[in-house]
């Protein structure tokens, strides 16, 4: 049974990325970022629809956890108003998406953060035991 369960768990990953079809239009973030403090070393693959939803997943690199994202990109409100301009950069944009464990733990996350101009997303995670800030996974840009 055991060896049954780590097999799926290997599978899951190649699974999840099949699954994920992506267009020409489609962005994708992959990293594998270090471990720092009390944010883990995690392997991460994130795919930015053109309508702003986020899916993909995030693993440690030795796979005993895998969790599931979705989330979205926050749209920007356009408002007519009078007065000084509010300040920010209206092309960078906000995003929020939910890590969500594979296997028995369930365990979820928060991963909050932007998407900088030049493509770079900026990236916290927040979960159970596990406290991650300023992690810069960048645009994945094929070669050719």
């Amino acid at each position: 049974m055991r060896l049954m369960a780590t097999t799926m768990m290997m599978a899951l990953p190649t699974s999840i990325a099949l699954a994920q079809k992506t267009t020409p239009d489609d962005r994708v973030y992959v990293l594998h970022s270090e471990a720092q403090g009390t944010c883990p070393a995690l392997d991460w693959h994130i795919v930015a629809s053109p309508d702003g939803v986020l899916t993909g997943m995030l693993a440690l690199p030795d796979r005993k956890m895998i969790a599931t994202v979705s989330g979205s990109i926050v749209p920007h409100v356009k408002v007519e108003r009078s007065g000084p301009a509010l300040g920010g950069d209206p092309q960078i944009q906000e995003f929020r998406m939910i890590a969500s464990e594979v296997g028995h733990h369930r365990r979820i996350a928060n991963i909050t953060g932007i998407i900088q101009p030049s493509g770079w997303m900026i990236a916290a995670v927040e979960g159970h035991g596990v406290v991650c800030k300023s992690i810069r996974v960048p645009l994945f840009v094929p070669a050719g």
